[in-house]
């Protein structure tokens, strides 16, 4: 059972989230009253005259930071929710859906920090069921579960992975609710739905189950006081249960993934903010996400310059690039493109590496990250 303490320790935790993403005082206590006894609320807040009455979720924080989605802790269990009215913003040559309290550039999603330092294969590993990538200290391989079940790739396994961790931070709840078909979560994710075989209805199914059958081991480098070196492992499954349906007249219930316990916590403690519009338009290429993710996760946390070698660059986000030369021009010409988009990065291409220098934010409020 759980105590008021924990009641308590866990409501302040959604309210520095909350207020983290500047949410209104009378926004967060309305959604707090929903959830908590009135004493917690009361204690959170002394000064604020609580509502007699428990209203309708502000649609505020029912909106979805992917467009129309559903509401708070929204499962399978409970169907879908109520949603905020929308407008249409310009990003590039494209439309993007966002609350019509906020501006787009103002939108934040949120990545597992892991999948920042390690990424997901950038094109389709075929038939083997392991993958690993290494960042410093820091070593991830991605396994499948089920026979005949891929590894998760491309853009389509980095925008799950996002919404994932996005609607963990959002709604501070482990079962991610998809939609009560594809096309409704493809709509969500400001995707258009497209049939056939190569079509991101299809895609994105395939993807969703991959990643539902995937292990994460993540393998860490350590060392004590005493100059003793070690290392710590970790496996997580991503899904301890998932329920997926197909589009066709689907009506009441929705998809909905229920997430372990383990990677759920991890994603609480290790979810680092990005903006919407960037991945938006960033979205075309696997390696321009990479990038993005990673300098404004790396820049946010450097005090003085950095030159990180081709070499490491290459452990980090190359993929089928036999000669290291090969692996520099790619990446060079995605930094360029997300350069238009994360135009504050400090970055200089030099012959013996990268050079990072600090650079003002992109995210306007840092104190959205939750963990590191």
């Amino acid at each position: 059972m759980t105590s008021d303490a924990d009641e308590y320790t866990k409501a302040a935790r959604e309210v520095a989230v909350l207020r983290s993403l500047r949410f209104r005082e009378a926004l967060i206590i309305q959604a707090l009253v929903r959830k908590y006894s009135r004493e917690i609320v009361q204690r959170l807040f002394p000064d604020a005259e609580l509502p007699q009455e428990t209203a309708a979720l502000p649609a505020d924080l029912i909106q979805s930071r992917f467009g129309d989605g559903a509401g708070q802790g929204a499962s399978i269990r409970s169907g879908p929710q109520p949603v905020a009215s929308i407008q249409s913003a310009k990003v590039g040559d494209k439309q993007l859906s966002t609350p019509a309290s906020q501006n787009a550039v103002d939108e934040l999603a949120f990545h597992y920090v892991p999948l920042i330092q390690c990424t997901f294969p950038h094109s389709n590993p075929g038939s083997i069921t392991s993958y690993s990538r290494r960042n410093g200290r820091l070593e991830l391989t991605i396994s499948a579960s089920k026979e005949g079940v891929g590894l998760p790739y491309g853009v389509p396994a980095r925008i799950l992975a996002i919404y994932a961790a996005t609607e963990v931070v959002r709604t501070r709840d482990r079962e991610i609710y998809l939609g009560r078909t594809i096309t409704e979560f493809l709509r969500r994710l400001q995707i258009t739905p497209v049939s056939g075989r190569r079509g991101s209805l299809t895609v994105f199914q395939d993807q969703t189950e991959r990643l539902v059958h995937s292990v994460f081991t993540i393998e860490e480098n350590m060392a004590d006081g005493g100059g003793r070196l070690g290392i710590h492992i970790r496996k997580v499954l991503f899904a301890e249960e998932a329920r997926l349906w197909n589009d066709g007249g689907a009506v009441g219930r929705g998809s909905s993934i229920l997430l372990s316990q383990p990677l759920y916590e991890s994603m609480l403690e290790r979810s680092a903010p990005l903006s919407f519009a960037a991945i938006c338009r960033l979205r075309k290429s696997p390696m321009d996400l990479d990038v993005y993710a990673w300098l404004v996760y790396r820049l946010h946390r450097l005090n003085r310059p950095l030159l990180i070698p081709w070499s490491e660059l290459a452990l980090q986000f190359g993929q089928s690039y036999t000669r290291e030369r090969d692996f520099r021009s790619f990446f060079q010409a995605s930094l360029k493109r997300v350069h238009r988009v994360y135009p504050e990065a400090r970055v200089e291409p030099l012959r013996d590496g990268l050079r990072l220098l600090p650079s003002k934010s992109h995210i306007r409020s840092q104190r959205a990250v939750v963990g590191a």
